[in-house]
């Protein structure tokens, strides 16, 4: 697909609307008065595998949002940061990696002897590396966010909840489709699906993406972008039908980008800046920095998932090879002064194996089991350059996890089931650095852990009525411990017990969801990561407490019409944790804001000659947020709303579609992360903080073709 069409920097607005209008002078003027009128369907279940294995959401005992690839389209998330606005309880802050934080918890901390809080699995596979987990959301079947420690099924690491990412199947028939998406920054998104049988029994689907936009800032000086996106992405699946009861799943992936990635801005520049020779940027969207930033990462893998079905017994093997590299140059003073420069380069290799079994058909007693293992090797180097200091701290790690774990079910009476279950962790990791002060050996250190951890759950399931259910549980959660960046000195694993309940309903002759959860955190030994002169320090904070809750509510009440709210309250604190020497007793969890509310609604107008038009629009409001856990208001970001709208007309036949759309509608400002700057002779100074923001406006057109 060729299109001629060179949207400008500033606006894709007049192009838009003319194709929207000339689109929608296609419909006889006699259709529009022939809206819909028939009565509302009731929703559409949802499959989800929070269990590892399908199972219904309203069914299932867990605190779970699942977005199907569908809704996703509609909606116009592109990346896994965009869940953030449609989804309660999670908040994904964009530094220099994806720093995920579930219900408050997370890490920010990099470093290849340390691992995320909240954990991200690609179709069945764990993702090791928080430095990769920026994905862009193309092809995907499904999206489900777990809340709370998964202590028993997806249990490594996962002391939050993790993201459980399902991709696009292939296809009986031939089919595919083809999408083209322009915008302001010069936006240009192009991705192709193609899907069938290559056999009597093979499958194969195949995707490309194509992702550029110029960057947000400019720097008037060198005529740079910053803050633009160059990404490019495939992925492949071959699933094999081995016979009428083995079948096998291969897929591959690659993604490569090569960005500038989110540079920090400043909030003032003292009389000092300029007097030791910066040009201070003149509004918002201007960066004048001596160092042009770069975050190049590629990342793939390949996997193979076998499924061995037998009349009483399932049997399922998870394969999977994955390597990615970091390229990283951060200014970190944010000025053309040569004050503080960062450059990080990490590399990764992990092999990842799980076995299952479970049992089919079961009356009463439903059961899964299973064996897991993993083993990293990284590499990295943080190398930090100031003027007359050249820091240099190159490290390696490899990582032996291994785990044992198994979970059931079982019916005790018609509308009652109680669930028991329990994991076998062993992490152990062998670390070595060594330090380089201005391209001289400074010496080193080679140091060596293992941790063990009895993660149980225990949960009751109570069945209402058809359509309403009833669920508690107490689980235990387990993140391994690491080693410091720079001297080796290991810290402690963390640990949670979580304490939960809930309820899922289907009201109103199943046209309205209304899932509720409540929760409460016992967290001990939380790691909690601290820069100091841009090295992360990981320290063990006593203890805290989090507890809170979550309101769904998604609504079908007339026909076309479809309403979601959502609602996430969190109380997060620290209950014993000296900073330097100081109480932070009662001092919120960074990235913890206590409310998070979202609202969205949709209406699908359908004509009699077979075109619809459907409007969207959805609002999301976040609670003040700190980024420290001093809870400094310099670290800290304002609640701030964002707007998203969305105008989709499909002709009849359901071949074409074609889209207008505004992220960011009101072009709020809005930090995503905040952390200690310098003064203009390079000292680190708190009163002089660096902000990460947030997107600014976009809009653009899409146009996607079915075939």
């Amino acid at each position: 697909m060729e299109i001629f069409v060179k949207a400008n920097r500033q606006g894709l607005g007049g192009a838009s609307a003319l194709a929207l209008t000339l689109a929608l002078a296609s419909v006889p003027g006699s259709a529009w008065a022939q809206a819909q009128t028939q009565a509302p369907a009731a929703l559409e279940e949802i499959v989800v595998t929070a269990e590892r294995r399908e199972t219904n959401l309203q069914d299932t005992p867990v605190a779970v949002t699942a977005i199907t690839g569908d809704t996703l389209r509609a909606l116009g998330a592109a990346t896994i940061e965009d869940l953030q606005v449609f989804t309660p309880g999670i908040t994904i802050t964009n530094d220099s990696m994806a720093i995920i934080n579930i219900r408050g918890i997370g890490t920010s901390a990099f470093g290849v002897a340390t691992d995320p809080s909240s954990t991200v699995h690609y179709d069945g596979v764990y993702i090791p590396r928080p430095t990769t987990s920026y994905q862009d959301m193309f092809d995907v079947e499904r999206i489900e966010l777990l809340r709370g420690p998964q202590g028993v099924l997806f249990g490594r690491n996962s002391a939050g909840g993790t993201l459980n990412i399902t991709s696009q199947a292939p296809t009986a028939t031939l089919q595919g489709v083809v999408s083209a998406t322009l915008g302001n920054y010069d936006r240009r998104t192009f991705s192709g699906t193609v899907s069938g049988p290559l056999g009597e029994r093979v499958r194969g689907r195949l995707t490309v993406m194509k992702n550029d936009r110029d960057g947000i800032y400019s720097n008037p000086k060198t005529g740079e972008d910053y803050q633009n996106i160059n990404r490019a992405a495939v992925r492949g699946t071959l699933s094999f039908l081995v016979s009428d009861q083995l079948d096998v799943v291969l897929r591959a992936d690659y993604g490569r980008d090569r960005e500038t990635g989110y540079p920090s801005l400043r909030a003032s520049y003292p009389a000092a800046f300029a007097l030791a020779g910066a040009t201070i940027p003149r509004g918002r969207d201007e960066l004048i920095l001596d160092t042009r930033p770069r975050n190049n990462v590629e990342n793939g893998g390949v996997s193979a998932t076998a499924t061995y079905v037998t009349a009483p017994l399932t049997f399922k093997s998870i394969t999977a090879l994955r390597a990615s590299t970091v390229d990283q140059v951060l200014d970190v003073d944010a000025t053309n002064l040569f004050l503080r420069n960062i450059t990080l380069w990490e590399r990764s290799r992990s092999f990842t194996q799980e076995l299952q079994v479970s049992n089919n058909d079961a009356e009463r007693l439903e059961w899964i089991a299973g064996a897991f293992y993993l083993r990293e090797k990284a590499r990295d180097q943080l190398q930090i350059l100031e003027p007359g200091r050249q820091l240099a701290l190159p490290e390696n790690n490899v990582t032996d996890a291994a785990a044992l774990y198994g979970q059931a079910t079982y019916r005790v009476m018609d509308r009652t089931r109680l669930t028991a279950g329990l994991r076998y962790s062993y992490e152990r990791k062998n670390f070595a650095y060594r330090a380089k002060v201005g391209g001289v050996d400074a010496g080193g250190e080679a140091a060596k852990a293992s941790w063990r951890a009895w993660t149980p759950k225990l949960g009751v399931q109570y069945d209402v009525s058809d359509d309403v259910m009833a669920y508690a549980s107490v689980t235990r959660g387990f993140k391994s411990g690491g080693f410091q960046l720079g001297d080796g000195r290991p810290f402690r694993p963390e640990y949670i017990w979580s304490y939960e309940g809930g309820v899922k309903s289907m009201l109103w002759d199943r046209r309205v969801r209304a899932n509720l959860s409540v929760f409460y955190y016992d967290y001990t030994d939380l790691q909690v990561v601290e820069y100091i002169n841009g090295v992360a320090t990981t320290t063990n904070a006593g203890k805290a407490t989090l507890k809170g809750g979550e309101l769904e509510i998604v609504a079908r009440p007339v026909a076309g019409l479809d309403l979601t709210a959502t609602a996430a309250y969190l109380d997060a604190q620290y209950d014993r944790y000296f900073d330097q020497g100081v109480s932070l007793a009662g001092y919120t969890l960074p990235n913890a804001p206590k409310w998070n509310l979202t609202f969205a609604a949709a209406y699908r107008f359908e004509f009699a000659d077979g075109h619809s038009l459907t409007l969207r629009g959805d609002v999301g409001w976040r609670d003040r947020v700190y980024f420290k856990p001093n809870n400094l208001r310099q670290f800290s970001e304002d609640p701030n709303t964002l707007v998203n709208a969305r105008a989709t007309f499909a002709p009849a036949g359901g071949v074409w579609e074609m889209s207008i759309f505004a992220r960011n509608l009101t072009d709020a400002r809005y930090a995503t992360y905040k952390t200690v700057g310098t003064d203009a002779t390079g000292v680190s100074n708190p009163a002089l903080p660096l902000s990460v923001f947030g997107e600014p406006r976009q809009y653009g057109v899409q146009m996607l073709r079915r075939f």
